[in-house]
């Protein structure tokens, strides 16, 4: 069983209802799923991932670092040097809005 895949082609045609349909479906059932077709350059995606990158370098991966979770994580591991963690899941989020702009990454080149 592979990654759930929508053609994005179709949602402005014929097919816009069944499209639509698997997008919620694949949402609820699988909470993702890779979209294809999309119209969106392998250029554009390279220079998101990069910028994206350098942000979290720059901006956000000492205070990750330094953070309570990875502190006690660290802790937990100095304590059992025996103990293996297997599938960390990290999250990283904040929030960008035309009303927040203080809160954009200021030291990231090209992020806005």
């Amino acid at each position: 069983m592979g990654i759930p895949v929508v053609d994005f082609s179709k949602v402005n045609g014929k097919e816009r209802a069944d499209t639509l349909a698997l997008i919620d479906h694949y949402c609820q059932e699988w909470g993702f799923f890779q979209l294809i077709n999309h119209g969106i350059s392998e250029e554009l995606l390279d220079r998101v991932k990069r910028v994206a990158t350098e942000c979290y370098k720059l901006e956000r991966e000492a205070d990750f670092r330094n953070s309570k979770p990875v502190q006690l994580l660290n802790e937990l591991l100095e304590k059992n040097s025996d103990a293996k963690i297997e599938n960390v899941d990290w999250e990283d989020v904040f929030l960008l809005s035309d009303e927040n702009d203080e809160e954009w990454p200021s030291k990231t080149i090209g992020f806005k």
